[in-house]
């Protein structure tokens, strides 16, 4: 069952690979869509968080091609790129350090040709993507899912103490023969005060202290609301702070085409748009922050927008103001 899981992540893979190579990086929305339905009609689940992972992948491979385009056997070292690419992911099983990526790096130019800044900084994309993609996969999501429910099934140490603890208490059953001893004790004592008069105090005082820790110990599961009132408040005021400090960009008067400017394909121009970017004019006045903003929690690509120069691009476009 995992081998057929594999080999369908890896098939998605080498159909991507086949669709940038004989598209020659070039292609459009209408392009896109039929490649979805393609990898529909194979049986793929593209959808959601899939398609625009896929989106991402696809737009560093085609990032990479325009790079290496110069090079001889563009097309092979595209599927190496990938295929090393793939093998990596496996085997760190989507987590690693600087280290392994610079070791990375140098198995990839070993098996193609030696990368400048720029290819270097679209492979980190097409791994990224590659890793996302494998996250998302049936095999993944399959081991995590048993994994959870191996940890549910174990038994914990202090479980079994506490069952251990359970098995000993019948031994403390002697302990209440003595329970009969004292409340001869108490009887006793009981019938020797009848055989006194009682005193004023005694016919009319009910000890108000004793029934006091009664109506505390009632009172205090009455406040386990409260703190959870206190933590969902703590919650709210800590999400509308993040939500405050995040820059808002201007509302634009028209939603252009995204992907006319190098570096936005499909996948990208749909988070922009999420991330409530519609407009030239908006991304021609990105500030510094926005800049950040959108690189760290909406396109998740550090320096791309400045790499390929988003703004520059943006303004020398129509814009409505």
């Amino acid at each position: 069952m995992a081998t057929g899981n594999t080999t369908r992540f890896e098939e998605l893979t080498k159909l991507a690979i086949d669709f940038v190579t004989t598209k020659k990086g070039l292609w459009d929305h209408a392009i896109w869509m039929d490649f979805i339905s393609n990898l529909q009609a194979k049986g793929f689940d593209i959808s959601g968080d899939m398609q625009t992972n896929l989106g991402s992948l696809l737009e560093a491979m085609k990032q990479f091609y325009a790079a290496a385009a110069s090079t001889e056997s563009v097309e092979k070292a595209m599927k190496v790129v990938v295929s090393d690419s793939v093998t990596f992911v496996r085997q760190h099983q989507g987590v690693w350090g600087h280290s392994e990526w610079e070791d990375f790096v140098k198995t990839v130019e070993r098996n193609t040709f030696s990368l400048s800044e720029g290819t270097t900084a679209y492979l980190g994309g097409i791994l990224e993507s590659i890793k996302i993609l494998y996250a998302l996969s049936p095999l993944e999501v399959a081991q995590k899912h048993l994994s959870s429910v191996r940890a549910e099934t174990e038994v914990p140490p202090a479980a079994s103490r506490s069952a251990a603890a359970i098995e000993e208490k019948p031994e403390t059953k002697p302990a209440a023969a003595e329970v009969p001893e004292k409340e001869k004790e108490t009887k006793a004592a009981k019938a020797a005060s009848k055989s006194l008069p009682p005193t004023p105090k005694q016919q009319t005082e009910t000890p108000p202290a004793a029934s006091q820790p009664a109506a505390t110990t009632k009172e205090k599961p009455e406040t386990k609301p409260a703190a959870a009132e206190i933590s969902e408040k703590a919650k709210e005021t800590k999400k509308a702070a993040k939500a405050a400090s995040r820059p808002s960009p201007t509302a634009p008067k028209q939603q252009d085409d995204l992907t006319a400017i190098g570096g936005i394909g499909p996948a990208l121009a749909k988070k922009l748009n999420e991330g409530g970017i519609f407009s030239y004019a908006q991304i021609a006045a990105l500030s510094d922050d926005e800049i950040e903003h959108l690189e760290k929690n909406v396109i998740r690509f550090p320096g791309r927008i400045k790499r390929d120069d988003w703004i520059s691009q943006a303004q020398a476009l129509p814009q409505d103001r």
